[in-house]
């Protein structure tokens, strides 16, 4: 109860529950006072560590491997952690001693507790919530009474450089000292047979706090175990790689590099050659888990070197480009598993990272890989360069073109819709206008080849879209150049009746989206420029009928001597429903958002072309009887009343379908109602 451990120790079961219950929760509440749940289950631990039972009692592992190592993530690396009072960190200062009180008894024992030692690394992090929040408190005893003047294990750093004092994180680290926690990493760091693991354990702790360290008395106890690490990972051979005890090492060489840092700057470059040397050496063995890990700390290593936030012991990023680039790691790493979308994240931080600096010969590597592959492989390559392009520069945007165009020509359809996915992905991602508009020309080609099938035309278009719409580096220039393009490739079907508009139809549900995009956009503004400049510069309404005449004419010219259908194919491509419906639709689009009445020759145009002309079929009738009756209100009342009278009171009776009795009653009620 008071930490005294005389007599029997029980657990107090009931605690743990009650404290896992606070803590295992999304609405977190953990006692922070010595009589409470946390502080009674510390102490129980303690004591059964100084009679080396920790591990033996079920209870007491359960806290000391889950419990309490939550507890203190949350106490002191929650964001809550700024909002609490005093008393609360006073509280949390007092749980914290009690936890430096439980490493210093249990480093005593075997086996080294790694779990506990992960804790106490969280505990003397300056870097971690609490120790920022607390950083100007200055000590809460004097040191020197206990250990005598500059004897003491942690140190604040003299005034006069200005630095923050820490003074709880040196009465932490002083009192592990003072309970025997060094004395006891320095036994076990003194065994002949300590496993890299063990080693990495028990330095952490005083790698992340190093900078607070009193080189009088800590380095004499350390400066052999660096040396004796550096030695070690030096004199590993090929065969030792594969161990899966070695996925330590980089965690280790993390530590001793912090050390150096404080006690031997001179040794710095060499633990970063060797952090990087024993990455690329685990890269290039044939076992998965060793790849992977590897690929996980070069990750690790593109993140720590690129944040804002500065990791103290990160290796400078010119120094990784160069390593990268000089020692060909994205190739080595592109020969592992690409089939696995985990392994394949990991290369995307690299190849992010190298952006600009990939030679051309890597890429078309990386290019070649997916010949031959899975589904599965094609994507996950495909999804790295995407990732990449963002950052290339002209030359390289150009070579990646030109292997896609080359893939292109020799490809089948299931490969090319892999093409355009990759093309569109490339674009939404680009950051820049150059790279986002090689993108909407190269789809634009693509979805203008005379062979390509319908399925691939509509793809290569909604890929185009979501670029012209959504894309970061869209100018509005570029749109209206997108529209003009449509315009130019409708007019084709007007002018030119000895060829087959071939890409009518796409021009036209291209337009209308686009058109559509753009108003979305603008509607807060109620700027409708974009429709105003259609409606003044292109006569759209015109171009728009005269192409539905045209069209109809090629379709009757392709329907030959079996008459005209709503499924004749018009030019090998589109049935005549879709030029009728594509023309249709735009048209009343258009007038509706352009408030535009419709006159009475281009109504009377498509009456000719759709309902009374000698070559008509069925769907022409009713699509038209449909058209007007829905847009009724894009007509002027004389234009109505003319329209009613020349031509729809004028119908057969034959004519008259369903649709046809809705457009006479819609515009009879019109007239005289």
């Amino acid at each position: 109860e008071n930490g005294n451990c005389s007599g029997s120790i029980e657990f107090p079961t009931t605690n743990l529950y009650e404290l896992e219950s606070r803590v295992f929760t999304d609405h977190w509440s953990i006692p922070y006072k010595r009589e409470e749940s946390l502080g009674k289950c510390l102490i129980a631990s303690t004591c059964l560590a100084r009679l080396g039972l920790a591990d033996a009692d079920e209870n007491c592992k359960r806290f000391t491997d889950r419990c309490m190592p939550e507890a203190f993530k949350k106490l002191l690396t929650s964001s809550a952690v700024h909002k609490w009072g005093t008393e609360i960190h006073e509280g949390i200062y007092n749980m914290v001693m009690l936890l430096v009180d439980l490493v210093a008894e249990r480093i005593k024992q075997d086996p080294i507790p790694i779990g506990l030692m992960g804790v106490l690394t969280m505990a003397f992090n300056p870097g971690n919530e609490y120790h920022f929040k607390n950083r100007m408190k200055v000590c809460q005893r004097n040191w020197a009474d206990v250990f005598g003047d500059g004897k003491m294990y942690a140190i604040s750093p003299p005034v006069n450089l200005q630095k923050e004092p820490h003074g709880w994180l040196i009465d932490l680290v002083n009192r592990f000292g003072e309970m025997g926690g060094f004395s006891g990493i320095q036994l076990k760091l003194g065994a002949e047979d300590i496993e890299t693991a063990a080693v990495s354990a028990l330095v952490q702790p005083l790698g992340v706090c190093a900078e607070y360290l009193n080189p009088t008395v800590v380095q004499p106890m350390l400066d052999p175990v660096i040396d004796k690490m550096i030695r070690y990972v030096q004199s590993l051979e090929e065969k030792d790689l594969k161990d899966k005890k070695l996925v330590t090492i980089p965690e280790l060489l993390s530590a001793i590099k912090l050390l150096c840092m404080r006690f031997q700057p001179e040794l710095v470059t060499v633990v970063d050659d060797l952090r990087l040397d024993i990455l690329l050496r685990m890269l290039k063995t044939p076992h998965f888990s060793a790849k992977m890990n590897s690929l996980k700390e070069v990750t690790k290593l593109i993140e720590d070197s690129t944040l804002s936030k500065s990791v103290k012991n990160a290796i400078d990023t010119d120094r990784l480009l160069d390593w990268l680039v000089e020692n060909s790691v994205l190739s080595i790493a592109l020969e592992g598993n690409i089939d696995q979308a985990q392994y394949c994240d990991r290369i995307k931080g690299i190849i992010e990272l190298l952006g600009s600096k990939l030679s051309m010969d890597e890429l078309t590597k990386i290019w070649r890989i997916q010949s031959g592959q899975s589904s599965t492989v094609i994507e996950n390559i495909h999804t790295i360069i995407a990732a990449a392009a963002a950052k290339f520069n002209y030359d390289q945007l150009n070579h990646l073109f030109t292997l896609i165009q080359k893939s292109w020509e020799i490809e089948s359809d299931r490969i090319r819709q892999k093409l355009l996915s990759l093309i569109g992905k490339i674009g939404r991602e680009a950051r820049s206008e150059n790279t986002t508009g090689k993108v909407l020309e190269v789809l634009w080609e693509l979805a203008h080849l005379p062979a390509l099938p319908t399925n691939l035309v509509q793809q290569a278009l909604e890929e185009h879209l979501t670029i012209l719409s959504e894309a970061y580096a869209v100018k509005e220039q570029i749109k209206r150049s997108y529209i003009i393009k449509c315009i130019e490739d409708i007019k084709k079907s007007s002018q030119q009746n000895s060829q087959q508009p071939v890409w009518v139809v796409p021009a036209l549900r291209q337009l209308h989206e686009i058109t559509r995009s753009f108003i979305k956009q603008s509607c807060q503004k109620q700027d409708k420029s974009i429709v105003q400049d259609l409606k003044k510069n292109f006569e759209i309404v015109k171009l728009v009928t005269s192409s539905l005449v045209a069209c109809h004419r090629l379709a009757v010219s392709a329907a030959g001597a079996g008459g005209l259908i709503g499924l004749t194919i018009v030019d090998g491509r589109y049935t005549h429903q879709d030029y009728l419906e594509a023309h249709l639709r735009f048209l009343a689009f258009f007038l509706q958002e352009a408030s535009l009445y419709i006159g009475w020759n281009r109504a009377k145009e498509i009456w000719e072309c759709l309902v009374s002309g000698s070559d008509i079929c069925e769907l022409d009738r009713e699509l038209c009887f449909e058209w007007f009756t829905k847009g009724h209100g894009d007509l002027e009342s004389d234009i109505q009343q003319q329209l009613f009278k020349e031509k729809i009171l004028k119908l057969e009776p034959y004519e008259i379908t369903m649709n046809g009795f809705n457009l006479f009653k819609t515009f009879f009620e019109v007239e005289n109602l």
